[in-house]
């Protein structure tokens, strides 16, 4: 059993013991920790320099002079090691080669997608089990969110999108 499946099963005796539908996580984990589950061992403080690093460079932001959009300077490029390791790359956006940016793009617009898979199975597994309430139907395509965002007031004046 692999620690997410032992997670999912704490989790579902959780709910059976409690009585409770939702669940709030720091509960749980005070729960868990007073029935002997043994805790995570800790990052070391290398590995969480590594994380602070990455989280500083994915949220900088810079302001387009020409447009006053703000944009994202640091993209990732994300790759697997021949030993199966993944690994992680930043660019600068003002540096970034175009096969660089669009392996960038490419990616986040995959992770998109699949988030969007994801939704749309949710919501048809949630209108399927609940055949008596109004249908959720969630628009997929993005085009007109995407340009509605763009052209609001004070969009793209310094706030991370």
């Amino acid at each position: 059993m692999t620690r997410n499946e032992r997670y999912q099963a704490l989790m579902q005796l959780y709910k059976t013991e409690t009585g409770s539908k939702t669940i709030d996580m720091e509960q749980m984990a005070d729960w868990a920790i007073q029935r002997g589950v043994t805790l995570p061992k800790p990052k070391s403080a290398r590995d969480l320099l590594v994380a602070q690093l990455s989280d500083a460079a994915r949220a900088e932001y810079r302001q387009d002079p020409k447009t006053g959009l703000s944009y994202r300077v640091n993209h990732a490029l994300r790759g697997t090691r021949s030993d199966g390791r993944q690994y992680t790359l930043w660019v600068d956006i003002d540096d970034a080669t175009r096969p660089q940016m669009l392996w960038s793009l490419s990616s986040r617009r995959q992770q998109m997608v699949g988030d969007a898979v994801h939704l749309k199975i949710d919501e048809m597994i949630w209108n399927d089990k609940h055949p008596s309430d109004q249908p959720i139907q969630l628009v997929m395509n993005f085009t007109e969110d995407v340009e509605e965002r763009l052209n609001s007031p004070g969009f793209g004046s310094g706030e991370a999108a």
